[in-house]
């Protein structure tokens, strides 16, 4: 069986934002913790062998060129290089706004997609045609899929493109298109990035993003693992060290209840209150008596 690594809006460099702060909360980095949870991400996929890797653009934050962000890029595509693991690679549109793409020196095992028009790259060992087009202006207003090529035979085709859909799911437009559009291409699946959760639709998939940068982005993080073995499937992979979730509670019994309840799978769990205002401080010191919980406001 065939095993592919689909990622999306990595955004190394990027900040958590709106954490919480009170005394006795866990200290959490709001820069370093991004870089570990793309760590931890790079890790499994090499621990685990994958075939091949496709990023579905935004690598990278704009408002962070700093040349860690560049060395952390550069480390990542050469260590899945150095492990066998080819790379497909469109950029997003916060790659278009940031110098960075420019100063990566991909290893040949990267293919980076075209901006001017889509290109089709084959992974022949593996029987896979991939067809992507980079996101190269700032606002990309225009249906980049519609121009996409059809389907090679006797191969798993797969489109990549960084693209808001038709922008229900978010607030900033990008090489907007639809469903039906993709679906016409004929592809085995799109791997698509722009939207942080993760979202299934037909035979597209968003990954989500491997870190929970804003308050909103709640639930397990990783990305999405593709598995060919006469048909096609994706599945969730969870590696961030840190998540975010809402605790949604009317009494002090359900808090300890939903703390008690929580499988924990990352280091780092950041509640955000949703109930009466007397419930926060019951609510952090059940937060001191759970390692590596807190708790936030709305």
């Amino acid at each position: 069986m065939i095993r592919l690594a689909h990622l999306a809006d990595i955004h190394l460099g990027a900040r958590l934002r709106a954490l919480p702060e009170y005394p006795g909360c866990p200290v959490i980095d709001p820069v370093q913790t991004a870089y570990d949870a793309f760590d931890a991400l790079l890790q499994r996929i090499l621990a685990e062998r994958y075939d091949g890797v496709l990023i579905a653009g935004d690598l990278f934050d704009r408002h962070e060129a700093d040349p860690r962000t560049l060395a952390a890029a550069q480390r990542a595509l050469d260590d899945l290089h150095d492990a066998g693991v080819p790379v497909a690679l469109a950029w997003g549109n916060h790659d278009a706004e940031s110098p960075l793409p420019q100063q990566l020196r991909p290893p040949p095992g990267c293919w980076i997609a075209p901006a001017g028009a889509p290109g089709t790259h084959r992974w022949p060992e593996l029987g896979i045609a991939l067809h992507a087009r980079s996101i190269a202006a700032r606002d990309e207003h225009r249906d980049l899929a519609a121009d996409y090529p059809a389907p090679l035979p006797d191969v798993t085709n797969i489109g990549i493109l960084h693209t808001s859909l038709t922008g229900e799911r978010s607030r900033r437009p990008c090489a907007p298109t639809t469903s039906a559009v993709l679906d016409a291409r004929g592809y085995d699946y799109w791997a698509l990035g722009h939207i942080h959760q993760r979202t299934w639709i037909g035979t597209a998939a968003y990954a989500g993003s491997p870190h929970p940068a804003r308050k909103s982005e709640t639930g397990p993080r990783g990305y999405l693992e593709l598995r060919l073995g006469g048909t096609l499937t994706s599945h969730a992979v969870d590696t961030s060290p840190i998540v975010r979730e809402s605790l949604t509670v009317a009494t002090e019994d359900e808090i300890w209840k939903q703390f008690d309840n929580y499988p924990v799978a990352a280091t780092t769990v950041i509640w955000t209150l949703h109930g009466p205002d007397h419930l926060l401080e019951p609510a952090r010191e059940a937060a001191r008596q759970h390692p590596g919980f807190t708790v936030g406001k709305p």
